[in-house]
């Protein structure tokens, strides 16, 4: 009778925390760019997650049309598009 507890309450453990750790990393990814989606709310996911890349170093495409308007890599990559013609580089 013993045996058929402890199995029972290990087997219930197992349960209990397997479902918890695939709860968190759920909602990791959304968590990660809540603070990019209000920062550009017209902003796609796609957008997002490249703004999120370019700020903490990860892939990014070299697109400007690929990050939210007027995000930091948006305008860095304006200006290469452009080729600095604006009278900043020399």
């Amino acid at each position: 009778m013993k045996g058929i507890v402890a199995g029972v309450l290990s087997a219930a453990l197992v349960v209990a925390f397997t479902g918890t750790a695939t709860a968190k990393s759920g909602k990791k990814e959304f968590v990660r760019y809540d603070s990019y989606a209000a920062r550009y709310p017209s902003a796609t996911k796609r957008q997002l997650r490249n703004a999120w890349a370019y700020d903490n170093g990860g892939y990014y495409e070299r697109d400007s049309d690929a990050h939210p308007v007027g995000s930091r890599g948006w305008w860095e990559l304006k200006d290469q598009e452009s080729d600095g013609r604006d009278g900043t580089r020399f």
